[in-house]
């Protein structure tokens, strides 16, 4: 019985064998944080996305859309803070913070911003340009499949300027060189410059791209350019000693979109054209189009449409890829015809070859007030041609026909390049009347041999419009 309770007693009494200490982990050094935001001074506005690096290390953070970052885990010390982000590398500068003590266990707060538009014009800008004028344009060009810097290369802006108030406007241009690392500057601008800038390589050029300086100072556009072996250029016909009005750019680029009015509805039967090729389409019923074959490259697309404010579109493409946009087109609103100078407009329709090929007689032209202007649509501006004759089409859609018969074709080549007809009339839908500045019309037997094309031996009838004709002089 004793036995019984004392085996009991015995294993209560008992104590359980000591387990081993844990090992002790030596504690983590204590480390800061840093709180800050970036600033793009150029747009006044926060640099939403740009990745903020703590030195050489690999700590980094993105900043949110308000310029905001946080970076947790730095090591107490002397640091500095780099900056990346495209704009940057537009403009060819670092940014990085002067030198931050970080304390263990604390937190820093440090504020990062560009440079302001005056200190970089000051920068890149010797005084002797800038005493020309105060807006300075400048970016990066580079090879449009590589992402190379496209050196060598030539960047050629073009816009009007009055000496006065009363003076006629005359166009200006300026170029600059590509450096090694793919920037350009043009220093020495006007004010609230607009204009067209353009890159240009050997036989290679880019689109026309539209630049507007509005209240800035500087103004940053960047932009591509084919390698020589990437597209195929060939002239419709070899064997003219005139230019060819009509070149084949062909490549391997793609481009899809959408073109819709500003609601965001789609705009069906747009016309949209690559400038400076023959690649042509027009939208589907719920606004999309294609493009294929195209030259990689900054590249102009037109967009046209009855009823809507002709649009151009800056677009970057590359070899063996699809680009994807969207293009809005604000509603037509008529405005006051621009005056035009005579002067001006026989010097660019000179250019075109057209003064020379009116001296010799061969076909029947129109220009300047011989052309009216307040016709509804263009093709209502050859009723009174000789060979040419209007007829209504399906859907009581205007077509321009050769009087010589039904089955006599009928070419139009709009500022040097062959109309593409998609649907018999649609060229009303692309050019106005309005735009109109000169028309030349040839027979079969008679057509200039730089305009004959791919059609064979049409009627062949050669707009020249203010777009062209327009345009400054490089």
């Amino acid at each position: 019985m004793l036995g019984a309770l004392a085996a009991p007693l015995a294993a209560a009494g008992a104590q359980e064998p000591a387990q081993p200490p844990a090992a002790q982990l030596p504690a983590p050094p204590p480390t800061a944080t840093i709180f800050g935001t970036v600033y793009d001074s150029l747009r006044f506005r926060p640099m939403g996305g740009a990745f903020v690096r703590v030195d050489t290390t690999n700590l980094i953070s993105q900043a949110d859309a308000a310029g905001r970052f946080q970076i947790a885990g730095v090591p107490p010390g002397v640091h500095y803070l780099r900056v990346e982000h495209p704009l940057l590398d537009t403009l060819g500068v670092g940014l990085r913070s002067s030198d931050i003590e970080f304390r263990a266990g604390e937190g820093t707060i440090h504020e990062l911003a560009t440079p302001t538009s005056p200190i970089l014009i000051e920068r890149f800008c010797p005084a002797a340009w800038r005493a020309r004028g105060p807006a300075t344009l400048m970016g990066r060009v580079r090879e449009a499949d590589t992402g190379a810097p496209a050196t060598g290369a030539k960047v050629s802006l073009v816009w009007y300027e009055a000496a006065s108030a009363d003076a006629k406007p005359v166009p200006r241009v300026r170029e600059s060189q590509v450096g090694h690392d793919g920037i350009y500057r043009i220093c020495g601008l006007p004010a609230k410059l607009e204009g067209k800038v353009q890159v240009l390589r050997g036989a290679l050029t880019s689109g026309d791209i539209s630049v507007s300086f509005g209240e800035d100072l500087l103004a940053l556009r960047s932009m591509t350019i084919a390698t020589p072996g990437a597209v195929i250029i060939a002239a419709e016909r070899s064997d003219s000693t005139a230019p060819a009005a009509g070149p084949v750019i062909l490549g391997n680029a793609r481009l899809t979109g959408r073109v819709t009015n500003r609601g965001g509805a789609p705009i069906p039967g747009a016309r949209v054209i690559l400038e400076g090729t023959t690649r042509v389409t027009t939208t589907r019923a719920d606004g999309s189009f294609s493009l294929d074959s195209l030259p990689p490259g900054t590249q102009s697309v037109a967009v046209r449409k009855l009823g809507y404010t002709p649009t151009d579109a800056g677009v970057d493409l590359a070899s063996e890829a699809t680009r994807a946009v969207t293009i809005a087109m604000d509603d037509f609103v008529p405005t006051l015809e621009t005056v035009r100078v005579s002067a001006q407009r026989e010097r660019a329709l000179a250019d075109v070859g057209f003064g020379r090929r009116q001296r010799a007689g061969s076909g029947y032209y129109l220009e300047g007030d011989q052309i009216n202007r307040e016709s509804l649509n263009f093709s209502d501006v050859l009723r009174n041609v000789p060979g040419l004759r209007i007829t209504f089409g399906a859907g009581g859609r205007q077509q321009i026909e050769s009087s010589r018969g039904p089955f006599a074709c009928v070419a139009i080549w709009i500022d040097g390049t062959q109309w593409q007809q998609m649907e018999p009339g649609d060229v009303d839908g692309y050019v106005r009347a309005q735009e109109v500045e000169a028309v030349e019309v040839y027979g079969p037997s008679n057509t200039p041999i730089e305009f004959q094309g791919r059609s064979g031996s049409c009627t062949t009838i050669i707009v020249w419009t203010a777009r062209r004709i327009n345009r400054p002089r490089r």
